[in-house]
């Protein structure tokens, strides 16, 4: 990826797609990452539970703020301009939610350890 702001307009179609392809998996997959963390959070807080799995939990919310930062970076090189206005509103709002979340989940996971 080049450095600075990019022109998706004189972009070749193989690089429009390229990072068009990296908005979306980041997109995607850091909501992804971000929802199991906090599902895996909050069973973790069950009394009594059988299933331990608070070791994974940080690690879920660090690679959801990881891809949040990634998925950050193409949309300020890019400018947003990546596909139709609803796909551009669509990621938007998913790396928002990738980044609140995984950062609220790192403070949640720190401050409040499981039973």
């Amino acid at each position: 990826m080049g450095k600075g702001v990019i022109d998706t307009s004189v972009l070749s179609s193989e690089d429009y797609w390229k990072y068009f392809q990296k908005i979306i998996y980041t997109a995607d997959s850091g909501t992804t990452l971000a929802t199991l963390g906090w599902i895996l959070f909050w069973l973790d807080h069950i009394p009594e539970h059988v299933i331990h799995t608070h070791f994974i939990t940080g690690f879920l919310f660090l690679g959801a703020l990881s891809l949040g930062l990634a998925g950050t970076r193409v949309m300020m090189q890019t400018r947003n301009r990546l596909g139709t206005s609803a796909d551009r509103f669509l990621h938007l709002v998913k790396i928002i939610y990738t980044l609140v979340s995984s950062i609220s989940g790192i403070y949640a996971h720190l401050r409040f350890p499981s039973l």
